[in-house]
């Protein structure tokens, strides 16, 4: 039996339901966020990852929000990406409700305007539960959220909440699978979408501040 198999069940419906979680997510970022007007190149929910199986052998998911900063974008304005998480979990959220999910990635491109530089790829991996308050608590807003997601992450890049660190490469772990993958976020989205900076395109510069 495959990965995907094992993950997803011998069915159609848990992949349907997953990308139809998806699409909706992505219709409702596309609604929240001009990139024009956000002083961004694009965005989009990029990908699914499946990572395991929860205890009733459902699909344990990360979805993948990104945003493409733009390639003459050196150091990022982390006033600006904490509003995009914002708008991100906004969208993704109430999209997942019915999807069990790990934590959502949130991801950055930006930088590699030089010849054969790869651009730079960072992500904010927040907890269902910070989601959820930020999302349902109206007092509990983008500023709450950064602070709370800066005290709560430590030097474990691979668990969420991360505030600011490397992209995971979800594809190339032999216990995960991304099973679907949405529009471009920026020219690298296709390759990117659930990549971390081992892939091509995904740069992978240390961390910096959030």
């Amino acid at each position: 039996m495959s990965l995907i198999e094992r993950l997803l069940g011998d069915g159609d419906d848990e992949q349907a339901r997953i990308e139809e979680a998806r699409d909706s997510a992505n219709d409702a970022l596309q609604n929240r966020v001009d990139p024009e007007s956000h002083g961004i190149e694009d965005a989009a929910v990029t990908g699914i990852a499946v990572v395991n199986e929860g205890p009733d052998e459902e699909p344990v998911t990360v979805p993948i929000a990104r945003f493409s900063l733009g390639e003459d974008v050196e150091s990022p304005d982390f006033d600006k990406v904490w509003r995009l998480v914002g708008e991100a979990l906004r969208a993704l959220e109430p999209a997942f409700e019915d999807v069990f999910v790990r934590h959502f990635d949130v991801q950055f491109t930006f930088d590699g305007d030089e010849l054969f530089e790869a651009e730079e790829c960072r992500r904010v991996a927040v907890t269902t539960d910070l989601a959820n308050r930020f999302v349902s608590d109206p007092g509990f807003g983008v500023e709450d959220l950064r602070e709370a997601m800066t005290d709560a992450h430590d030097i474990d890049d691979e668990v969420a909440p991360v505030a600011w660190g490397e992209c995971k490469d979800y594809s190339q772990n032999a216990g995960m699978a991304v099973v679907a993958t949405g529009g471009a976020a920026g020219a690298s989205a296709a390759s990117c979408a659930g990549a971390g900076s081992g892939a091509a395109g995904c740069g992978g510069a240390g961390a910096g501040g959030v």
